[in-house]
């Protein structure tokens, strides 16, 4: 009987530690699968800090010229005993994959995955360095950077063209995969990321914001297209990119920020101005000329806020459905008259790029993307209908609520965030790079698969106003 209850005893505790090893998968796994680290004891690692800051810089594509750029200004920062910065770089060379902690003056190469030439637009790449970064360099709060190009809303926001920097190749990451990344290193929200800073164009998406919401706290992003580096600068010769100077030292001179300050501070941060299209990317057009104008933003938003601009966007969006053939003349003109995004694409897959590119007509630019406050209050100026207006002031007050700072120009009706409405029934559901030579790109979800579209009634509204 002794000897049975030993090895009961025995038993229970391999069961234990089993279960313990189980917990643990995750980052382990991670570090079994690299390369062992020469010095993991770079920048005191494994020690808690007040943040971590962690860039992930998918360039390989246009924006892969600007990965020296970016290293110099948190070279010239560097890391501290409060904080940790760490960055993740892949620019459009082969094998140039560069994982690092970033010290004053010095980027200290961390080990990597085998090949050292990571597809960054796979969500196992994103996740490896989530879960790497947050094992090694523990804090009480975390910030994460991607910076990237091609940005597709709520379609995709990191991208990768395997080094040909064509949309012929590029791929994205969809919203679906980078919520999966974000539930399993947040261990279903539990242990959530305090900020996801998206720089990309038009990614200040509220169907991007909710896919993400359940596992981050605060998001950061520009609704219009984004520039960025030190070349790319308005028509008044201000620059376009995001203030990375003044934001990184201010966290690092007071790591004590609360993750809403800090959202708050970067978005703030930013200067936004305008940028004029040139004919064939060369000529300054004349006054005539209908070229299309963009201007920059950028907005903080409150994510735990979340779901109360869900609930407005959703009954707009049944009210609109249920009453469709009476508002639709309303729809329409408020539609046509609210802000756009994203015309920097192609509105038709069938224009050749070349021409869009050359021209840059309104009237040829991609329009899906709408300010989500605007069209609200466009509609409610053109509706004469009390349930509609009442609807449509429910989302303005959401949009209050939600956006917790703005930079844009004082003229500009850009609110915050933006959602997706189509004005052709052609449109709906189509990749933005649909044509681009990219026929088979495979890295797009249906509008239906994100979390905001199974949520919500707007894409009920989306099909009966298309007739889709």
């Amino acid at each position: 009987m002794a000897k049975m209850k030993k090895i009961s005893i025995a038993a229970f505790g391999i069961i234990l530690i089993l279960l313990f090893s189980a917990t643990m998968t995750g980052a382990v796994d991670v570090l079994n699968n690299i390369k062992k680290p020469q010095t993991l004891d770079v920048g005191n690692s494994g020690i808690s800090k007040s943040w971590t800051i962690m860039f992930y810089f998918a360039g390989d594509h246009q924006r892969g010229k600007e990965i020296p750029y970016n290293q110099d200004i948190l070279k010239n920062i560097g890391s501290t005993n409060e904080v940790n910065i760490i960055g993740l770089y892949d620019g459009k060379q082969a094998g140039d994959t560069f994982y690092c902690y970033i010290e004053k003056d010095l980027l200290v190469p961390l080990d990597w995955y085998d090949n050292f030439e990571s597809n960054m637009a796979e969500p196992e790449t994103l996740q490896k360095f989530l879960e790497l970064t947050m094992y090694l360099y523990p804090a009480d709060k975390y910030a994460l950077f991607s910076l990237s190009a091609f940005g597709s809303g709520w379609q995709g926001i990191i991208s990768d063209t395997h080094g040909t920097g064509s949309s012929t190749t590029v791929e994205l990451i969809t919203m679906p995969e980078i919520s999966e990344v974000l539930k399993s290193v947040t261990n279903n929200g539990s242990e959530k990321i305090d900020i996801f800073c998206i720089d990309v164009c038009v990614g200040g998406n509220v169907e991007v914001a909710y896919e993400i919401a359940p596992y981050v706290d605060y998001m950061v992003a520009n609704e219009e297209h984004g520039f960025g580096g030190p070349d790319e600068l308005s028509d008044d010769g201000l620059p376009l990119e995001w203030n990375y100077t003044n934001f990184i030292q201010q966290i690092v001179d007071n790591p004590s920020m609360t993750p809403e300050e800090f959202a708050i501070y970067v978005a703030e941060s930013y200067t936004p101005s305008d940028l004029t299209s040139k004919i064939l990317g060369i000529f300054n057009p004349p006054s005539w000329y209908p070229i299309i104008k963009y201007y920059t933003d950028l907005s903080a938003s409150n994510l735990g806020e979340i779901d109360f601009l869900k609930d407005a966007i959703s009954n707009l969006g049944e009210v609109l459905t249920d009453n469709i053939s009476e508002c639709r003349g309303e729809i329409k003109k408020a539609r046509a008259k609210t802000r756009e995004y994203g015309k920097l694409y192609r509105k038709f897959w069938f224009i050749p790029w070349k021409i869009k590119f050359g021209l840059s007509i309104d009237r040829m630019g991609y329009d899906c993307f709408i300010d989500v406050y605007d069209f609200a209050d466009k509609l409610y100026d053109e509706t004469s209908k009390q349930y509609v207006k009442d609807a449509c002031m429910q989302v303005m007050d959401a949009i209050n609520t939600t956006v917790i700072a703005n930079s844009a120009l004082p003229d500009d009706p850009t609110n915050g965030l933006s959602m997706y409405f189509p004005q052709l029934r052609c449109q709906y559901d189509q990749s933005i790079w649909r044509g681009m030579g990219n026929r088979d790109f495979r890295k797009i979800s249906s509008y239906t698969e994100l979390k905001f579209s199974e949520d919500t009634n707007w894409n009920e509204f989306l099909e009966a106003y298309l007739r889709v």
